[in-house]
């Protein structure tokens, strides 16, 4: 039968609309052996008539369709069936001729990369049964009412189609009579009131239902749920906001054979309703807050279910005590009980277990010896994760095991010194973890002669010698390498050129010039080469690496100047250059890379002015360290365009100048905000951590199932008065470290506006004036050094309000008077406040002479003399430092009675008097100011010569000869 020839044009104007890379079209032209377009890929006619009925363009596994759908298939008149899922049409509005298609019963358009609102009008097109809509970029106008005409509708999938304005969802769905399946995932669905289910009926025919992945779905879905089709056989309920303890309820459901609770809010146990569950197969509860002890889960899955049951799924719970025997669920194929509390015998409990194909268990405290008579009965393994128990694995150096596994991760457990020849006898290793194990040994040459499937190789943390071959035609297929802390030498070698992440760091390679210009890095997204000893200059070969996300290169003797090519990492998120001995100004070419969020260029020979451009052009920074360089200049204002930095350190260098006013302008210092969190294509700093999917969807292969860029970074952090790595929890971190520069000028009050701040440094520098009165409204504030300055005056009463401080350093400074009050303040050692002779009270062992009373007179002389020793002393530090601000006030003897004045004593003597021993004084300090021109300070100290003379002389000329 041949097409017609109206469809046959359709057809063709449709493929011209397209971009077929891979010619899969190549059946579809206007040759005459082309030209029924019945034979053509895809196509399906009517034998009677030769009209079009089924177009199916999915791409499942054959290559991908781009470009956009063209309106031509409208002549398509007798389609019934039209499936383009899985091609990319570049966000295109949704195509609304569709909805004039009006023979359509199966409509699929799944991860076609669409976009704009669905058209109401889908709802003209009665005879649908299948609409797949799930996987693109689309939305609704304003509710579901256009769904309730479509009556044969059987399969419905709008999977994350932004359905947040339909507050009427559940109602129009449960109306539809012949629906049997039913995904909503990751739509933001409304949240489900009690109220709202007074009018919704039952679903009678569900046999399929996923509303995975929407934030307000709550328990209260439960009811609606549990009054819904016995016929329910697949529940996915994973991700949600689901909270309490497990209903009783799903016990009633006699169809079920999935279900998936994770990722959810619920708590207590098992309920023993699920043991007459008799056709359950696969329970999905981890990642919720499942707690009790482990024996009293299992006995609640007895009856019929543990005859049935084949996947379970407990990980990332609470459940603690001794592992229990597994040999009353004969079936299991899939065994999850990874991030709980765990201990006692694996081998003994597992042993029974013989179609066990995944077993998962890490981060427990399981413990023992895994033997390969163990490990052998299991026939059918596929994937085995021990990582972080204190298991020892104890295998012949012969041993083939009966299995091919694809994933194997055996991290944190004894399995050295020797290297693990057996693993070269498994053919379809994908991912392969064995690191921290102990090795100690070299890395056989028969390793590299690794099955072409090997994707991921984490061999790091363990003591493996030698050097390491070119792997890059062994290996093929590899694109995450990790072998960072071992004791690998010698030039850094080749790489397959797919390679995303490579982690060399912590061992002692050289030669990174041929390695960084020999590869081409083109897919490269993470390298870490850092603590090695790579001792030449940066070669200027990163412009074929456009892709790179993550670069470091910290702790080795690299040397000369930052190369331009750098500026041509655009997509750089992290680099660090710190720790070596580079030199020369920043390459403006770095201005480029505007997507940095961590930069760390500290402990180098950097010079130059800190450039402008670091706040204009980098304005994502969310990491600036700058620490231990040559940078001069002042801080210009375009450092305060840094609205998401979290920690600033431009500590040990020479700039100058005032500390900028506009500080108060670091939004993510002076606001609450949410931790920054990356991409999930984004790193692990300490090393990748992988996925895999299973029935349930997701599990880590690592300690965590998160990728978090802030909470994983180890940088370098001045803190309460040491120099430390600081990676845990940095997404808390607030800092700002100007210590030891040549900053000059009062502490702006605008800085008492960044309420989060954890840490503040300033010590080191020649700041003067007060310590701002409202400092205590930085209630965060963990650690503050203002030491080493010359400022001056009482500390502010505010102060008091510090309450987490931990670390507080005012040393040798000028203040004054008493200190506050608090039992943070008093907690913190004198020596914090050695330097400065006006201040008293605790924790000095100084007393202001208001606390000093007597009975006798001779005593109340006593202590107004100590007053007056110390008041003396103040004056002394005003009249005779030079940097001080009152310095111009007692430039001559007329104003020295100014100044007798601030003193505000009942004088018993004559004015006379008085003024003849502020004579005297004067005069000494006249002769002291010699040693104060050439900036002479007594030792370990800020206080001048001639500020204990004048004090000195007149207590002993003045006060006591009054009395």
């Amino acid at each position: 039968m041949w097409c017609i020839e109206r469809e046959r044009q359709a057809l063709l104007e449709f493929k011209k609309g397209l971009i077929d890379d891979k010619n899969r079209l190549s059946s579809w032209g206007t040759e005459y052996a082309k030209k029924n377009c019945c034979n053509w890929e895809g196509v399906l006619c009517s034998y009677q008539t030769g009209h079009i009925l089924q177009l199916d363009l999915q791409a499942g596994g054959k290559p991908t369709l781009r470009g956009k759908i063209s309106p031509s298939l409208i002549e398509l008149h007798h389609l019934s069936y039209l499936d383009l899922s899985g091609n990319d049409f570049n966000q295109s509005q949704f195509p609304k001729f569709i909805t004039l298609l009006s023979n359509l019963k199966y409509l699929y358009l799944v991860d076609a990369n669409l976009s704009g609102q669905i058209p109401s009008q889908l709802g003209n097109l009665s005879r649908l049964q299948t609409l797949a809509l799930g996987g693109n970029y689309l939305k609704i106008a304003e509710n579901l009412d256009w769904l309730s005409p479509l009556v044969s509708i059987e399969y419905l999938s709008l999977r994350s189609v932004d359905l947040s304005v339909a507050n009427n969802w559940l109602k129009v769905v449960a109306g539809l009579p012949k629906l049997s399946e039913l995904w909503l995932s990751d739509c933001d669905l409304p949240l489900i009131t009690p109220s709202s289910l007074l009018h919704v009926n039952s679903s009678k025919s569900l046999t399929h239902l996923d509303l995975s992945g929407n934030p307000h779905m709550t328990s209260s879905i439960f009811p609606w749920l549990f009054n819904s089709s016995t016929k329910l056989a697949y529940v996915y309920l994973s991700s949600n906001q689901l909270n309490g303890s497990i209903p009783n309820a799903f016990g009633n459901m006699n169809s079920l054979q999935e279900l998936f609770l994770d990722d959810n809010q619920l708590d207590g146990g098992i309920p023993k309703s699920f043991e007459d569950i008799c056709t359950l197969t696969t329970l999905g509860l981890y990642e919720n807050y499942l707690n009790g002890q482990v024996l009293e889960f299992f006995k609640n899955l007895k009856g019929c279910l543990k005859d049935s049951l084949e996947n379970l799924y407990l990980d990332s719970n609470q459940i603690e005590g001794s592992v229990p025997n597994f040999a009353i669920f004969p079936s299991l194929t899939w065994l999850g009980l990874a991030d709980n509390k765990l201990n006692g015998n694996l081998a003994k409990s597992i042993e029974s277990l013989h179609k066990l194909q995944h077993l998962i268990v890490r981060s427990n405290m399981l413990e023992g010896i895994i033997s390969e008579a163990q490990l052998s009965n299991f026939p059918q393994l596929l994937y085995l994760d021990l990582s972080h128990n204190p298991l020892s694995l104890n295998f012949s150096i012969d041993w083939v095991p009966p299995f091919q596994l694809y994933g194997l991760y055996v991290r944190s457990c004894k399995l050295g010194p020797n290297f693990p020849n057996w693993i070269k006898t498994q053919r379809n290793l994908q991912f392969l973890d064995i690191s921290s194990t102990g090795i100690s040994n070299t890395i056989p040459t028969s390793f590299w002669d690794m099955p072409s499937e090997l994707r991921y190789l984490n061999l790091s943390h363990n003591q493996i010698k030698g050097s390491l071959p070119n792997i890059s035609t062994k290996v093929s297929n590899l694109h995450t390498i990790d072998f960072s802390s071992n004791g690998f030498e010698g030039p850094l070698p080749v790489f397959p050129p797919n390679m995303t992440s490579i982690n060399l760091s912590k061992n002692m390679f050289s030669r990174l010039n041929s390695f960084v210009c020999l590869i081409s890095g083109r897919t490269l997204k993470f390298l870490d080469l850092s603590s090695n000893h790579l001792s030449e200059e940066i070669p200027d070969c990163f412009m074929h690496w456009q892709g790179l996300e993550v670069l470091n290169l910290a702790h080795n003797k690299l040397s000369g100047k930052i190369p331009q090519s750098m500026g041509s990492l655009t997509q750089l998120i992290a680099l660090d250059l710190s720790n070596n001995s580079l030199s020369g100004e920043l390459p403006w070419s770095l201005q480029n890379c505007t997507m940095l969020r961590f930069l760390y260029l500290g402990k180098n020979k950097l010079f130059g002015k800190i450039p402008t451009w670091i706040g204009e052009k980098m304005s994502s920074l969310i990491i600036l360290s700058l620490r231990s360089n040559e940078f001069h200049g002042s801080m210009q204002f375009q450092i305060c365009l840094l609205v998401h930095i979290r920690y600033l350190d431009l500590s040990q260098n020479k700039i100058s100048g005032t500390i900028p006013q506009c500080l108060n302008n670091l939004a993510a210092m002076a606001h609450k905000v949410s931790d920054f969190t990356m991409s999930d294509n984004f790193f692990i700093w300490n090393g990748i951590v992988y996925t895999i999917i299973g029935p349930g969807g997701m599990y880590g292969s690592g300690s965590n199932n998160t990728i978090d860029g802030v909470d994983s970074a180890s940088i370098i952090v001045g803190w309460k008065g040491n120099v430390y790595e600081y990676g845990k929890n940095f997404g808390e971190m607030r800092s700002i470290d100007l210590a030891n520069n040549k900053l000059t000028g009062k502490i702006p009050n605008e800085i008492c506006s960044l309420i989060e701040l954890k840490a503040l440094n300033l010590s080191g520098n020649m700041l003067t004036g007060m310590i701002p009165q409202n400092i205590g409204q930085l209630e965060q504030l963990e650690s503050l050094d203002l030491s080493r300055n010359q400022l001056f005056g009482s500390l502010p009463a505010s102060m008091v309000a510090l309450h987490y401080l931990g670390f507080l350093n005012l040393s040798y400074n000028e203040f004054s008077g008493r200190i506050p009050t608090s039992t943070q303040i008093q907690s913190f050692d004198s020596a914090r406040f050695i330097g400065n002779l006006g201040l008293c009270g605790p924790p000095l062992i100084e007393k202001c002479p208001e606390d000093v009373t007597s009975n006798t007179n001779r005593s109340e002389n006593y202590q107004e003399d100590g007053d007056e020793f110390w008041k003396c002393l103040y004056i002394g530090l005003v009249v005779c430092d030079n940097s001080s601000a009152y310095y111009k006030i007692a430039e001559d003897v007329s104003q020295l009675e100014a100044i007798t004045i601030l003193l505000k004593k009942p004088w018993r003597r004559s004015w006379a008097f008085d003024i003849t021993c502020f004579y005297s004084a004067y005069g000494l300090m006249q002769w002291c100011k010699f040693w104060t021109s050439h900036d002479f300070r007594l030792p370990n100290s800020n206080i001048n010569v001639c500020a204990f003379m004048y004090s000195y002389i007149y207590r002993i000329t003045c006060v006591l000869g009054k009395s």
